[in-house]
């Protein structure tokens, strides 16, 4: 049973809400992974994260009744669905709230996968840092498979979160060239993130997001030549949800005022 006061506490990890999700991120040490361990959950993962923008308790009082309503009963379908375990999929969020009779999805979804693959071990192969310039290189190539600003600032996916995962990908390469023969392929997850975009003065909507990036390598003996390739695979998801103005205009007044009291007791100490 959903409890008669929604929390932010009770949908997403507290750890996640105490720090942030752009600290959580920024502070992760991937150099820890596994690398020949294809299975371990040890990636920087996150099922479902909050990110608030500039959202401040002040915004939250002043945004219309609509987005209140929306925010509220939001809160209460990811409740509910989190008591049925640990956590919450993307799939099972993006269902959850495409579902919601308070919520419509609005322009389209956004699905892009791109791979940055090299021929040969020397793009991510060094010693020490990795090279600025493959940095830069790499971060243009993330920035250009996301396409949204409000993304790269939410997330703190920058230069620095970068060259730690450039300096993984090329840990990997290091790690299994001895390893690979014939026709070989590994992969290891470095990040799977999923996050809930509360919606703000300028942003009147809520905006659901995935991040998947996958470290690669392949090898494949061709007669008397091996040919290796190595790269990052990304993958980007985005849907948008907005108030659904046909049936929120049609909840009793009560209804109404017990959300718009929810949505803003959420954020009382919370932002």
């Amino acid at each position: 049973m959903v409890s008669d006061t929604v929390k932010l506490e009770k949908v997403f990890d507290p750890k996640v809400l105490a720090s942030g999700l752009g600290e959580l991120v920024k502070g992760f040490d991937f150099s820890q992974l596994s690398l020949n361990d294809q299975t371990k959950d040890d990636y920087l993962h996150l099922d479902l994260a909050p990110s608030f923008g500039a959202l401040t308790k002040e915004d939250v009082k002043a945004m219309d009744e609509q987005l209140k309503v929306m925010i509220s009963g939001t809160m209460r379908a990811l409740e509910k669905e989190r008591q049925k375990g640990e956590s919450i999929s993307w799939e099972t969020v993006v269902s959850v709230m495409s579902q919601n009779p308070l919520l419509e999805p609005f322009e389209d979804e956004i699905v892009r996968s791109d791979k940055l693959i090299k021929e040969g071990n020397s793009f991510f192969k060094f010693d020490g840092s990795p090279d600025h310039a493959i940095v830069e290189q790499v971060n243009s190539w993330f920035a250009t498979l996301v396409q949204d600003e409000d993304v790269l600032k939410g997330t703190h996916i920058d230069i620095n979160v970068m060259a730690a995962i450039v300096a993984q990908t090329g840990a990997m390469v290091n790690s299994l060239g001895s390893l690979l023969y014939m026709k070989e392929e590994h992969q290891k997850t470095l990040v799977d993130i999923g996050v809930l975009r509360f919606p703000d003065l300028d942003n009147p909507y809520f905006k659901v997001y995935r991040i998947r990036l996958v470290a690669w390598s392949r090898s494949a003996r061709v007669l008397v030549a091996q040919q290796d390739k190595n790269g990052i695979v990304g993958e980007f998801a985005s849907r948008r949800f907005r108030p659904r103005k046909s049936v929120i205009e049609k909840l009793p007044r009560k209804t109404v005022d017990k959300a718009i009291v929810e949505a803003e007791a959420l954020f009382s100490s919370s932002i």
